[in-house]
């Protein structure tokens, strides 16, 4: 079928009576000169020093010409004839990690054998647009100039009307400077259909629409070059700013130069595009930079959506694209694109058109894949090179056998559906400040270009109950009024109907709001009255203040705890004064406002109550307290919390001692105060005293299911560990180990504060 098709274009091609035979002869990718006579691209395994690398090129007859860009390649100059020779010996040799020839590569322009709509007057031209959904894909995004494309090629007309307002620095790697002068055409051509300025009533519409174009000059104005000025002309643009690198050139020679630079391009954040050549019919030769790893390699496709007769084939095929498919000179078959506006090598010799003109090739293939490549970061330029190119493989539509196949890789390129699947990038929510613990405050988060944006709110950093608490354009958001508590936030953005991933989850704490104090209530200036206030949303705990002056120096604390209320019995004389706040996790609220009562004298004064002495822990203990004159009973209170806002009676009577015994264990707090039987006489309480006991715990009660061995398996802290029930060991700590399923163990509690240790049982 093929070979019928060859003899159909060469028809053609005779009755079209193309006057010069030249013009219609096949560009060939490789000329009879596969690499520049008498050069070797070297790199040494390692650091050398100077001397010694001097020797080793005095070895080999070879002098040093200059170091590439490429790191650690140095370019040295070798007897002409022998550059093969020399290269196989050169790498056989363990100082060197290869030599190899400076190969030729070349521009793949085929031998011609057989939404929104944009303004410019050329665009009808353009049959690949229509047929790659460009125009739905501008509907989404039309590119931004922020991502580059290197057009690694002959260099580019930067006077063109189409391209010049689409350039950025660029650079010539022949000639070593920063003007990149095409003077073959194939790199103007390239560059518009890339990225052609579009909708601008001129000439033709780039893919990549509004993306940047950086010109690097690598092949000479007969369309070829050499690997090292290619490899430098790699390196330059990624290391300047290329997000996509374009080659639309190759050749039948690997080199390892190239595949260094390609992977550095690549880890550098670019993503390597690479025409896979012009050759079907003759053998099919495998083509470089095609064919090297970490390269999007791109087949052609012609107008019907079949194969273009010359397109390359190969395991290594990634996508393919426009590509066209001519049998003549200026056949619409072709792909219409700019062209230099001054005579050069394609106009005067192979008989193009200045401006604009048809060609055909894989070359003109590959910057189809390089604008749309643009067009997906434009939308989220977070991704990698590999997941753009997943995501255009993912869309591809596919041509051939189902699947991935050698001629069209994962099918033909639709931009549409490529931009349809990148989502938005996610913003980026700002930590949020709340120094001051109150409800206001403002959540804010970063920019996506043409987003809008919804916020959500949750108590739970989860999100299993979200509140969309904003949806519009702006990036920050003020929350007034937030009641106590951590609050938690997150923010996606919506462009083009698809909405971005979450963005990262950002907390702020709210302290509650102050409670409010009631006045308080003491008819007479009674030395009993009771304190309320209000119980603030979020609020868990409240702290109770107590001060005999306004300003609340020497202050006590009364009570802490979750009540709202608090009784004061048997107070001192003098007035009064409280205030009370709210806390929570984050934080405690203001002081209320502050309340004040006053208490009469009592006609007693208050016992005074000693230290209670219970060194050794157990649950027997004596308190005692001073005899009050005209007292004639004793009232003692006892409370597991030091505020005794639930105590309990321990002893009434004449007495001034009173004996414990058997007390549980913990920390219990005591006060005592006097009475008298004439006329109701009383005394404010004393001031509180404390004794801990300890708990004991017997094991073999503890543990009596276990089994007699469980004393070996018992997990002992920070003891070592016993051996066969002996337990002969002493801890570091200095406590004896458990040596039998006798031991008891002692829980010592001290307020709050809880510890334990092992102890033999008496």
């Amino acid at each position: 079928m093929k070979v019928s098709r060859f003899i159909i274009v060469v028809l053609l091609l005779v009755s079209s009576l193309v006057s010069a035979a030249a013009q219609d002869a096949p560009q060939e990718p490789v000329t009879a000169l596969r690499f520049k006579p008498g050069v070797l691209l070297v790199k040494f395994n390692g650091d050398l020093s100077a001397s010694m690398a001097q020797d080793v090129m005095q070895a080999y007859g070879a002098t040093f010409e200059r170091n590439l860009l490429v790191e650690g390649v140095q370019v040295w100059r070798v007897a002409r004839g022998q550059e093969l020779s020399l290269a196989a010996r050169m790498t056989a040799d363990p100082r060197i990690a290869y030599a190899e020839p400076d190969y030729r590569y070349s521009v793949w322009v085929a031998p011609r054998d057989a939404a929104v709509t944009p303004n410019d007057p050329g665009y009808s031209s353009q049959w690949a647009h229509p047929k790659i959904n460009s125009p739905q894909a501008w509907d989404i995004t039309q590119g931004s100039a922020s991502v580059v494309i290197a057009i690694v090629d002959t260099g580019v007309d930067a006077g063109h009307p189409d391209l010049s307002s689409k350039l950025v620095t660029g650079y010539d790697a022949i000639d070593g400077d920063n003007n990149p002068r095409d003077g073959h055409g194939h790199g103007t051509h390239v560059s518009g259909i890339a990225a052609a300025h579009t909708n601008n009533g001129v000439g033709v519409a780039g893919l990549g629409w509004n993306a940047s174009i950086m010109p690097i000059r690598v092949l000479g104005d007969d369309g070829s070059g050499w690997s090292s000025d290619i490899a430098e002309g790699v390196t330059w643009a990624y290391q300047h700013g290329a997000k996509i690198i374009n080659l639309s050139l190759g050749g039948p020679d690997p080199s390892q130069t190239m595949q260094d630079t390609v992977n550095n391009a690549h880890n550098a954040g670019a993503l390597v595009i690479a025409a896979m050549g012009n050759a079907r019919e003759d053998d099919n030769p495998t083509s470089y930079p095609a064919a090297y790893n970490n390269v999007f390699a791109v087949a052609a496709t012609a107008p019907d959506d079949t194969f273009s007769y010359f397109s390359q084939y190969g395991p290594h095929c990634d996508i393919a694209a426009p590509g066209g498919e001519m049998g003549y000179l200026h056949d619409p078959n072709g792909i219409y694109s700019t062209m230099p506006t001054y005579n050069v090598t394609m106009v005067t010799q192979n008989g193009y058109n200045k401006n604009y003109d048809f060609v055909h090739g894989t070359s003109q293939a590959t910057p189809y894949v390089s604008g749309l490549a643009a067009l997906i970061w434009s939308l989220d330029d977070s991704l990698t090179p590999d997941e753009v190119q997943q995501i255009i493989e993912d869309t591809a539509v596919d041509l051939g056998p189902a699947g991935w196949d050698k001629d069209y890789g994962h099918g033909r390129i639709d931009a549409y559906a490529a931009v349809q699947a990148v989502k938005p990038a996610a913003p980026t929510l700002d930590p949020i400040s709340n120094a001051d613990g109150d409800g206001d405050y403002t959540v804010g988060w970063s920019s996506v270009s043409g987003a809008t944006y919804t916020l959500e709110e949750d108590s739970h950093a989860s999100f299993p109950a979200p509140t969309t608490v904003y949806s519009g354009t702006n990036t920050s958001y003020n929350v007034t009024g937030q009641t106590a508590g951590v609050w938690y936030y997150r923010v996606k953005a919506t462009k083009n109907g698809k909405d971005s991933n979450w963005s990262n989850t950002e907390s702020v704490g709210v302290v509650p709001t102050a409670p409010t104090l009631s006045p308080i209530s003491n008819v007479g200036n009674s030395d009993a009255y009771t304190l309320t206030w209000s119980a603030p949303t979020g609020a868990v705990q409240y702290t109770l203040q107590e001060a005999n002056n306004s300003a609340f120096s020497n202050a006590s604390t009364r009570y802490v705890g979750s009540a709202t209320s608090y009784s004061v019995t048997g107070q001192r004389a003098g007035t009064w004064y409280y205030r009370v706040l709210a806390s929570n996790s984050v934080g405690d609220s203001a002081w209320s406002s502050s309340q004040s009562t006053t208490v009469d004298p009592l006609p007693l004064s208050a016992p005074n109550l000693a230290p209670i002495d219970n060194s050794d822990g157990d649950g027997s203990y004596s308190v005692s307290w001073s005899s009050v004159v005209s007292a004639t009973y004793y009232v003692l209170e006892e409370s597991r919390s030091p505020y005794f806002d639930a105590p309990s009676l321990a002893y009434s009577g004449t007495m001034t001692t009173h004996v414990v015994t058997d007390q549980a264990g913990g920390t219990w707090h005591y006060r005592v105060r006097a009475f008298g039987d004439a006329g109701g006489l009383s005394s404010p309480w004393s001031i509180s005293r404390s004794a801990t006991v300890s708990v004991e715990v017997y094991l073999p009660l503890a543990l009596k299911s276990a089994g007699t061995s469980v004393a070996a398996s018992i997990a002992n802290g920070d003891f070592e560990n016993g051996s066969d029930g002996s337990w002969t060991e002493s801890s570091s700590g200095g406590w004896d180990l458990i040596q039998s399923v006798t031991l008891q163990l002692r829980i010592e509690t001290n307020g709050s504060l809880t510890t334990c240790r092992w102890a033999r049982r008496p």
